[in-house]
């Protein structure tokens, strides 16, 4: 209030973008596909940022087999995008997210860790 009177502002709406508006994504290319499995072996109290170093590392250290095995599942997973649309909840049965784990206390530290050191294991 400015001297006993009221002020109001009013500003405009922004727009709103229509999904019809929305780009589409891109289907994933190899590396994508790799991390996205890699991600099942992701300990929860692991950041991050050190977890994508670790399979970074892997992914580099690949042979040219198991490369030319994602390559032809990345072909699938492509082919199946173009015959199965996503439908109007963003759900396609191919790319379904996988549910992520969580702890529930405290007393799941000593799992956890062991969780750890067994996920840098298996990516190592």
């Amino acid at each position: 209030m400015v001297n006993n009177q009221i002020t109001f502002h009013f500003f405009e709406p922004q727009t709103l973008k229509t999904s019809e508006e929305k780009p589409k994504k891109r289907t994933p290319n190899m590396f994508i596909l790799f991390r996205k499995e890699m991600m099942r072996y992701k300990p929860y109290n692991m950041q991050m940022t050190k977890y994508s170093k670790l399979v970074s590392e892997k992914w580099k250290k690949l042979s040219e087999v198991e490369k030319n095995e994602l390559q032809r599942r990345y072909q699938i997973n492509r082919d199946q995008k173009l015959e199965n649309p996503v439908n109007e909840y963003g759900i396609n049965a191919i790319n379904y997210p996988l549910p992520s784990v969580k702890c529930r206390n405290e007393n799941d530290a000593a799992k956890r860790d062991q969780n750890t050191i067994n996920a840098e294991q298996i990516i190592k």
